[in-house]
């Protein structure tokens, strides 16, 4: 199979782990790097072996100048939709990293002008991609417990990154719910309707604005979500994933601690082996993203859908700020910034 030709834009900490997958991936040939920061091409370099030519710091450059056929975007979120326009109007497919964009109405902009254009653009959104998630949707698709009718979902981690997020407003709710947001949608296979939330500040808390939040969303068909999620915890943290319990007409599916269990009408447990997959996460998401280009066919995370698990969070974040219960879809509000 012919390789897939990628430009690169962002290289600074996520995006060095980035070029490793790509680097790993055998479909792939990564022909050019964009940073603003030299001393990030400088490591590029070295990782890499790529000459001088084909590292740039404008992105324009890049791809006037480089034969390529998508750009994998990494940077932060205020440059999304900029860059992801630039790429798709030079001819590229785009993929970019969460979250879509870096206000709502950025959003719905870059969407309406994707719909104008024949580039593939897709989200990153790797969790779907892992084993444990992919076994609860197989089971979820075989109907294990028929209808789901309510989720209970939690996130317990205490993490102390440091830099950007340690000032913004709502931290957990924009940069790390999404994820789960996310996963939600696709396991119920149903869009939001209505989202009430509420965050705070733990006293211990490092971070500057609210690291916690439990937010109770309805789905379509009146399905019922639960959320609970801290990144200052204390005790027992959850896996990246979070933690689940799916309960149905026939049963429940829980995941903790990454291991899926299912019980039955009588309360019967069961555990259910991981599925395997060939890839890890990430370059399953990837993967799936050149296999959209090769066949084109629009990808499961193209922007199209991902725009609803972006909305679910701006709606909770929205709501967070309000004090309101807020409904989904939600009015596009000019020059006001759904993230910090």
């Amino acid at each position: 199979m012919k390789k897939i030709r990628v430009i690169q834009v962002g290289a600074g900490g996520f995006g060095k782990s980035w070029i490793e997958v790509l680097l790993n991936y055998e479909h792939i040939e990564l022909v050019a790097v964009v940073d603003v920061m030299k001393e990030n091409l400088a490591g590029v370099k070295k990782i890499t072996g790529l000459p001088d030519e084909a590292l740039f710091i404008n992105p324009s450059e890049a791809f006037q100048k480089i034969k390529a056929d998508f750009a994998l975007i990494v940077t932060p979120p205020p440059t999304h939709k900029e860059l992801s326009m630039e790429a798709v109007t030079g001819g590229l497919h785009v993929m970019m990293e969460k979250p879509l964009t870096h206000t709502y109405d950025e959003a719905i902009e870059l969407l309406k002008f994707t719909r104008n254009h024949d580039k593939q653009v897709m989200i990153s959104q790797n969790y779907r991609w892992n084993k444990p998630i992919q076994t609860v949707k197989r089971l979820l698709e075989d109907n294990i417990i028929g209808n789901v009718e309510y989720m209970n979902y939690s996130f317990r981690r205490a993490t102390n990154f440091g830099g950007w997020r340690d000032k913004y407003e709502n931290i957990l709710l924009e940069d790390m719910s999404i994820h789960h947001f996310d996963i939600m949608r696709y396991l119920l296979t149903k869009n939001p309707v209505e989202v009430y939330a509420k965050s705070y500040r733990p006293s211990w808390s490092w971070f500057k604005g609210n690291p916690n939040a439990h937010v109770s969303i309805t789905f379509e068909d009146d399905v019922f979500a639960s959320y609970n999620g801290s990144w200052v915890t204390k005790g027992r943290e959850t896996p990246w994933n979070g933690e689940f319990r799916l309960v149905g007409e026939k049963g429940a599916i829980e995941l903790v601690n990454d291991e899926v269990t299912v019980y039955d009408a009588y309360n019967q447990e069961r555990k259910i082996p991981l599925q395997e997959l060939p890839y890890d996460d990430r370059t399953l998401s990837l993967d799936h993203f050149v296999q959209s280009i090769i066949n084109d066919k629009q990808p499961v995370t193209s922007i199209e859908d991902n725009f609803k698990s972006f909305e679910l969070t701006c709606a909770a974040i929205q709501s967070a700020v309000s004090n309101s219960i807020v409904t989904v879809p939600l009015t596009p509000v000019k020059n006001v910034k759904t993230f910090s």
